[in-house]
């Protein structure tokens, strides 16, 4: 398992202490024999899934030894320290961590001061030491998502089951399913037991047809004869893809009878994923504010 944030900003230091210049890319290789990491911990991504935590973990240490003072950059993606890194290590001292570099260093203190001033909350540079700011980013953003799954699938629980069967027929088209929306899908009522709710393109051509079952469920799951009805109705209609949908969960049953079914392909969307794809794209919510996260355009200083 990689190592806290914090717990990277005295070996980096510690490593720096040569006098020399080095890149992110060496640090990192230090990082991994001094925390001796395995290659799964190497490969261990962050919560968004964008770069490892060795790559992220290190790279913020950097950042806020640069910000103490601590650590120079002579020259893009190279890291040299100072004398008030050497005088720092000379103490002995072998822990470094954010409230220490804000109590001893007014350069990084500003730094962290400015945080907090933007961002109108509670200092983050301090308050979280263990999680690089990046990655407090993306926890907050999981958690907000999370609670707004939640209550997007309240609101779907409470609506009509036609309107849940015209919703799961927009969702798919807004995934790219069929052409526009005039066309590309339709609600149906082929049959009234286990039968057909919907309808849709598999692409823009109309070349083949996916049907759908949607179960607007506030209790329960679905459960195994649910899905044998399901093809059942399928295999009526000569059709070889499905999609069954609900706001509830698939018992084991369920899902084992799915992948079992001979000549026909379905595909389970419970609650959790259904109010995932509705948060993606775009169904029944609206953008209520963005950030953009940008980082240092490298080409752009670079003049060969």
């Amino acid at each position: 398992m990689v190592p806290t944030f914090d717990k990277f900003l005295f070996p980096v230091l510690n490593i720096l202490k040569d006098n020399k210049e080095h890149s992110l890319k060496n640090l990192m290789e230090d990082m991994v024999q001094f925390f001796s990491l395995s290659d799964t911990d190497i490969e261990e991504k962050v919560s968004s899934g964008i770069e490892t935590k060795l790559h992220n973990r290190t790279q913020w240490a950097t950042t806020y030894l640069g910000k103490a003072g601590l650590l120079q950059r002579p020259k893009r993606g190279v890291s040299m320290i100072t004398e008030d890194g050497l005088k720092l290590l000379e103490t002995g001292i072998t822990e470094i961590s954010p409230k220490f570099l804000s109590e001893q260093y007014p350069s990084f203190a500003a730094f962290a001061n400015g945080t907090k001033e933007k961002s109108g909350q509670e200092d983050i540079v301090i308050s979280q030491q263990t999680k690089t700011p990046s990655e407090i980013m993306n926890e907050a953003f999981a958690e907000i998502n999370s609670s707004l799954a939640s209550e997007l699938l309240d609101h779907v629980k409470n609506q009509s089951p036609k309107f849940f069967e015209q919703l799961v027929v927009n969702l798919l088209v807004s995934m790219g399913y069929g052409g526009s929306l005039d066309n590309a899908g339709v609600v149906t009522q082929i049959s009234h037991d286990g039968g057909i709710d919907g309808i849709i393109k598999e692409d823009k051509l109309g070349l083949d047809n996916i049907y759908i079952q949607a179960k607007r469920y506030t209790t329960g799951s679905v459960q195994k004869p649910d899905i044998q009805k399901f093809i059942g109705a399928l295999t009526e209609q000569g059709a070889s893809k499905g999609v069954f949908i609900t706001t509830a969960t698939f018992s084991s049953g369920a899902i084992e009878t799915s992948t079992k079914s001979s000549g026909v392909k379905i595909v389970l969307i419970d609650g959790d994923m259904l109010t995932k794809l509705m948060i993606e794209n775009n169904i029944g919510v609206s953008l209520k504010q963005s950030y953009e996260i940008k980082k240092i355009d490298t080409d752009f200083f670079n003049e060969d």
